[in-house]
């Protein structure tokens, strides 16, 4: 009985540890997502404020113009 009981808190403990290393590589993979996508939105900031600034010139320059 003794072995029995020793085999199966080998076996909870075997598996305790591997949901752990399966869940250390998930929350690395959700970091490394994480950060990709504060990176996509730095850029997508940065190109939409390129794009307003190019949009106000293009304004002035109608203005002066005139029109």
């Amino acid at each position: 009985m003794k072995k029995i009981s020793i085999l199966i808190l080998s076996f909870f403990c075997f598996g305790l540890i591997s949901c752990n290393d399966s869940n250390k590589k998930e929350q690395e993979k959700t970091e490394v997502s994480t950060e990709k996508i504060e990176a996509i939105e730095k850029e997508l900031d940065k190109t939409n404020e390129e794009l307003n600034n190019k949009a106000k010139e293009a304004e002035d320059a109608l203005n002066d113009l005139g029109i």
